[in-house]
C-alpha cells in the first residue's frame, strides 16, 4: 500500500484491481509450477507451503488439493502441475478461501497426504478469512481432520491485519540515542518496535525446521497434543516500542547491589592456586614444589595425588597442598562446606 495513498498500491490500483490481474487458477497453476520445478530441476525433497494475506488463503488451498474449478489443469485446459506434496504449510492472515471445503470430516481435497499446518491470526483484524472468529474455526476443522498430523492456530491480541510482514520489513520508528548507538551499535533488533512480527516469524520457521527435516525427523509429542503449546497465549507486544533500554540501564545499574563474598560455597577446585600461575611464582618455591614428594602438582593422576594427600594429613599439613588451607572442609570453621 502507498502511504501518501491509502487503500492504493504504487501503481495506483486499488486490492481489487490488482486482484484482477490475479486470477484464482493462474495463482494455483504458478504454486504448482514452482513446486515442481525445485523438485525437478534442483532435487528438492522438502517443501513447504507459506502465504500471506491473499496467498495465505492460496497456501491452504494448495497444502488440502482443493483447486479453482475443482481441476490440476493449466489455465489453457491443458494438463498441468501435479499436486505440491508439501511437508508445511504455514499461513499468515490468509483470506478468500473456504475453510469447510479444505479441512475437517468434509474436505473436498483430492487423495491428500499428512501435512503440518500453522496459521497466525491479528485480534483486531476485520477481513473475512482473516478474523479471530475465522482462527477459532480453522483450528476446529484442522483438529477433526485426521490428514493434519499437527496444527497450530495463534491469534497475536491487538495487532491488525499484516502486522507480522510489516513489522518484520519496516524500519524502527523509535528516535536514534546516541548512547546506544555509540556503546552497542543501535537498538538490538526490530523486535523493539515489533514483537508481535518477531515472535510470529520465529514461531513459524520453527515449524518449518521441525516439520520439513526428512534425514532426522521429528518425533515425540505433536504441538496439538501438548498443552504448553496448544493453548499457548500470545502476550500483546503491540506497545514494546515505548521501551526506553537507556533508562532500563540506568535503573539496573543504580540499583545494583554487590554479592558477598562466601568461600564456603566455592569448590577448591575453583581457588586460584600457585600452581596455576608458575609464571608469576617465585622460582625457588616452584623448585622447593618440584623437589618435595608429598607436594601437589597439575601433572599428577588421582591416585597419585590421594596418597599425597593422605601423606599430608598424617603429618597435619593440610596447608601444604595448594587451595586447600583455605576452606573449610568439615565442621571446625563457619559451618560445613557443600560438598
Amino acid at each position: 500500500e502507498d502511504d501518501s495513498n491509502p487503500g492504493f498500491n504504487q501503481r495506483g490500483e486499488s486490492y481489487e484491481e490488482w486482484r484482477a490481474c490475479h486470477p484464482d487458477d493462474r495463482v494455483s497453476v504458478d504454486i504448482r509450477a514452482a513446486a515442481a520445478v525445485l523438485r525437478e530441476q534442483y532435487g528438492v525433497s522438502s517443501i513447504s507451503l507459506f502465504g500471506t494475506c491473499y496467498g495465505g488463503g492460496r497456501a491452504l488451498e494448495a497444502a488440502a488439493r482443493v483447486y479453482p474449478n475443482d481441476t490440476t489443469d493449466d489455465v489453457n485446459e491443458e494438463v498441468g502441475p501435479t499436486h505440491v506434496d508439501q511437508s508445511t504449510c504455514i499461513a499468515w492472515y490468509p483470506t478468500r478461501y473456504n475453510a469447510d471445503d479444505l479441512f475437517g470430516e468434509n474436505s473436498k481435497g483430492i487423495d491428500r497426504p499428512n501435512t503440518a499446518v500453522m496459521a497466525i491470526f491479528a485480534g483486531e483484524d476485520d477481513l473475512p478469512g482473516a478474523t479471530p472468529e475465522d482462527a477459532s474455526k480453522l483450528k476446529s476443522l484442522l483438529e477433526a481432520d485426521d490428514k493434519v498430523k499437527d496444527h497450530m492456530v495463534k491469534v497475536f491480541g491487538g495487532q491488525k491485519h499484516g502486522f507480522a510482514h510489516i513489522g518484520i520489513s519496516g524500519e524502527s520508528q523509535v528516535e536514534a540515542d546516541n548512547f546506544l548507538q555509540e556503546e552497542f551499535g543501535g537498538l538490538p533488533t526490530n523486535s523493539i518496535d515489533n514483537g508481535d512480527a518477531e515472535v510470529a516469524s520465529l514461531l513459524s520457521t520453527a515449524w518449518m525446521e521441525t516439520y520439513s527435516r526428512q534425514f532426522l525427523p521429528t518425533i515425540g509429542e505433536a504441538v496439538k497434543d501438548d498443552d504448553q503449546w496448544s493453548n499457548i497465549d500470545m502476550p500483546d507486544l503491540s506497545e514494546t516500542h515505548h521501551r526506553d533500554v537507556r533508562a532500563e540501564m540506568e535503573e539496573a545499574l543504580e540499583n545494583h547491589e554487590d554479592e558477598e563474598l562466601d568461600l564456603k560455597r566455592m569448590h577448591p577446585d575453583d581457588f586460584k592456586t600457585p600452581i596455576d600461575d608458575l609464571e608469576d611464582m617465585d622460582e625457588k618455591f616452584h623448585e622447593a614444589l618440584k623437589t618435595q614428594p608429598y607436594g601437589a602438582s597439575i601433572e599428577d593422576d588421582a591416585d597419585t595425588f590421594l596418597a599425597k594427600l593422605e601423606s599430608a594429613l598424617e603429618r597435619d599439613d593440610l596447608g601444604f597442598l595448594p587451595g586447600f588451607g583455605e576452606v573449610p572442609l568439615d565442621d571446625s570453621v563457619d559451618g560445613k562446606a557443600y560438598w
